[in-house]
């Protein structure tokens, strides 16, 4: 689910920091991560369900701590957002369900069969079996409809700001 990680991780971010010094654009970037990393690099090695080695709470300290320490100033500020995406990532998951996959490798080598990632042709082709998918789809879409509206993303000015910068205005 693309569009309910987005929008779980812009509402979470918006309620508990606010639009204070957050670049959005990292946030909204970090929230798909683990999704295009383990999609990516699970032909490599077996994942569980289709979550991987990015749906581990280490990956996301790694992440976290790497841009900590290597990025300085305004640039690791504004980064530092994928770190918190990526973590609202996995609470958007509910990664807590599969312990040996968040908490991969202290609880072992391999990774959770289930939950399994809801990602397959069947999404498409047989819709109504996964309803959960599309109504998270459904919400977090609304979400991101209610940032776009709330901060006059409509606006052409305003929306090439927000491409610039990643901040939300008033």
């Amino acid at each position: 689910m693309i569009l309910w990680h987005m929008g779980i991780a812009a509402a979470i971010v918006y309620v508990t920091i606010g639009r204070r010094r957050v670049d959005y654009r990292f946030v909204l970037v970090g929230a798909v991560l683990p999704d295009l990393v383990d999609g990516a690099t699970c032909g490599l090695y077996a994942c569980g369900g289709g979550r991987g080695v990015a749906h581990s709470l280490l990956a996301n300290v790694a992440v976290t701590v790497a841009i900590i320490l290597f990025l300085r100033g305004e640039t690791r500020l504004a980064v530092f957002g994928i770190g918190v995406g990526w973590l609202l990532h996995l609470v958007a998951d509910g990664m807590w369900d599969a312990p040996t996959t968040f908490f991969w490798p202290i609880a072992g080598a391999d990774f959770a069969a289930a939950p399994a990632e809801p990602y397959s042709w069947d999404v498409f082709t047989d819709p109504f079996s996964h309803l959960w998918t599309w109504a998270g789809e459904v919400v977090g879409a609304l979400i991101l409809a209610w940032f776009y509206v709330a901060f006059g993303l409509s606006d052409k000015i305003r929306r090439a700001r927000f491409f610039r910068d990643g901040h939300l205005r008033a």
